[in-house]
């Protein structure tokens, strides 16, 4: 390459990363100013405590539809580390209290998660214990935790982390959708290399959410109107080393299963209630 025009690009490029740090400081500098203002009042309210399933953690807080961020490691068309500290957050913002399952189905630690499941037999294996399968929106507050990062362990990709950085395994189409399933589950067995759960102690999420990336994919219900079917799949797996906490893959219906996907379920927190308090608002 031409000395000269490689020093252009190197330009071009960090000019490019500078105008969209200033605009992204714009945007957080327009979020902050419009906040409003803390009042400080007092209130009587109830005493609450959400109280979730053994087996499952409390995920709470506000999920934003849309984070913008900036790539400082960008690599064959995916980034692998974002500048910490800086982020903007746009709508729609949507409440979550929900109870998650700890581990990938079936929630057992030391045990390697199903595949080859379709949307359809999560949704009835979580319905058979009490619960649902979790949300879209749900599935990625859990795995940002309360600070928002784009993994669950930071900001920049560690390939030790989490199972998503294994060789990528060729496998035979056929034979797993044959209709003998003892065929598929050969095949299956063959290109597997999901992991037992919870044996990455960093791949844990601040809730207490393990292996929300990478291992295997999980089917969530879709919560964006854009995609197509009311199945999604988020997480990757582990031959998918760029997946993260956002991205989801919206291409499969409810009828589809492969050799990664799997599933974790959710259930609504029982909420107990105490005797009123009196309290300082914020």
């Amino acid at each position: 390459m031409n000395r000269k025009f490689a020093e252009n690009v190197g330009a071009l490029r960090f000019f490019g990363t500078l105008v969209s740090a200033v605009v992204l400081f714009e945007m957080v500098l327009a979020q902050a100013l419009a906040a409003p203002a803390p009042v400080a009042a007092s209130i009587d309210h109830p005493s609450s405590r959400e109280i979730c399933p053994a087996g499952t953690r409390l995920v709470e807080g506000v999920h934003y539809e849309y984070v913008q961020r900036i790539c400082t490691s960008w690599r064959i068309g995916h980034c692998y580390s974002f500048l910490p500290d800086l982020m903007a957050v746009e709508p729609v913002a949507t409440p979550v209290h929900v109870c998650m399952d700890e581990h990938e189905w079936p929630n057992r630690e030391g045990e390697k998660p199903r595949v080859m499941i379709r949307f359809v037999e999560a949704e009835q294996a979580c319905a058979q214990i009490g619960k649902r399968l979790c949300t879209e929106f749900e599935w990625e507050l859990a795995c940002e935790g309360p600070d928002t990062r784009p993994w669950p362990y930071g900001h920049s990709f560690d390939k030790d982390a989490c199972n998503s950085s294994k060789e990528f395994m060729p496998y035979n189409e056929d034979k797993l959708n044959a209709e003998e399933k003892r065929i598929r589950e050969v095949e299956t067995f063959r290109v597997y290399q999901g992991e037992p759960s919870g044996s990455r102690p960093r791949c844990q999420s601040q809730f207490g959410v393990k292996d929300l990336v990478g291992n295997v994919e999980e089917w969530v219900s879709t919560s964006r109107s854009a995609w197509r079917f009311r199945s999604s799949l988020k997480g990757g797996y582990w031959a998918k080393p760029w997946a993260h906490c956002r991205g989801t893959n919206d291409s499969h219906g409810p009828q589809f299963r492969y050799y990664e996907t799997g599933f974790r379920c959710c259930a609504d927190p029982a909420i107990s209630s105490t005797a009123p308090d009196k309290t300082q608002a914020p």
